[in-house]
């Protein structure tokens, strides 16, 4: 049973798979960005379902599956879901513990990615490259989605006042908003000065097969709370989660209340194959 957890929206996008997201006007030998400590390990027998935080001066993983740092290395968050991934071995399904720190000298740059994160992904490439051989190569596709539409009632959504002060401690999303997930008991996660393509990489975040696309036209940014709702009782006592079966996990956040709709579609776009990896090497 999955526990999300997800502190900001993960990834960028427009990535050649198997190649770096090192800069096109760097120097052939530039050496591409890497984490600069990387520990991975098995997680204890019984560990539940993990999260995937981004922190201020790195990545933090528990008990999740490699899979999921492939799908992060290779795919924005908004587009990558577990059947984007092929010739995987089963073993990409056992749970991992992961953590990842950038070198000071990088933190300010990191600080700076938000939700569209290539220097993660490149990171993470590396680091796939480095402790697991991983070789890839792209072939097209077709996935199932969400576009997130406004409904008929007209989008309920607070404008963000100018000047507002958000709360601190958390993680800036690259528009400059704020975002403070919920936590394990609570049922709410609230956004401070976020735009609706940080709200759909996050509503991506928190579905595990169905990525989703904006298709409001709204422009602005906004403050507001979205609510999770659930049929059983006894889950509501135990906050909000998800599981990686959940044929329709967003029926569980309510959009409906925020003015908005989800409506499923298909993706037209790219997955990656696997040509080779290996077990991660010791730390």
């Amino acid at each position: 049973m999955n526990r999300t957890s997800c502190i900001a929206a993960l990834l960028g996008c427009g990535i050649a798979v198997g190649q770096s997201t090192v800069d096109p006007q760097a120097t052939p030998h530039a050496k591409p960005p890497a984490f600069e400590v990387v520990s991975i390990h098995p997680s204890k027998p019984g560990s539940p379902w993990g999260s995937v935080q981004i922190l201020p001066d790195g990545l933090r993983a528990n008990g999740v599956g490699l899979w999921q740092s492939l799908a992060m290395a290779y795919f924005p968050m908004k587009l990558y879901s577990p059947d984007r991934i092929l010739g995987e071995p089963v073993w990409t399904k056992d749970q991992y513990d992961i953590e990842a720190k950038v070198a000071p000298a990088d933190v300010a740059e990191w600080q700076k990615q938000g939700p569209q994160n290539k220097m993660l992904q490149a990171m993470l490439q590396q680091m796939l490259s480095e402790r697991c051989k991983l070789k890839v190569h792209s072939a097209p596709a077709e996935i199932p989605g969400y576009a997130l539409l406004v409904a008929k009632s007209g989008p309920k959504l607070k404008k963000t006042p100018a000047g507002e002060t958000f709360p601190a401690g958390y993680l800036p999303e690259a528009d400059g908003g704020v975002v403070v997930p919920h936590r394990l008991g609570e049922t709410k996660t609230a956004y401070y000065g976020v735009s609706m393509e940080a709200f759909v990489s996050h509503l991506s975040g928190l579905s595990f097969q169905h990525p989703v696309l904006d298709r409001t036209g709204l422009t602005g940014k906004y403050d507001f709370v979205l609510e999770y709702r659930s049929m059983d009782p006894a889950a509501d006592e135990k906050g909000a989660f998800v599981t990686p079966n959940d044929p329709d996990p967003l029926a569980n956040w309510n959009v409906q209340a925020l003015g908005l709709k989800l409506q499923l579609i298909k993706i037209p776009t790219e997955t990656i194959v696997i040509d080779h990896i290996e077990r991660p090497s010791e730390n």
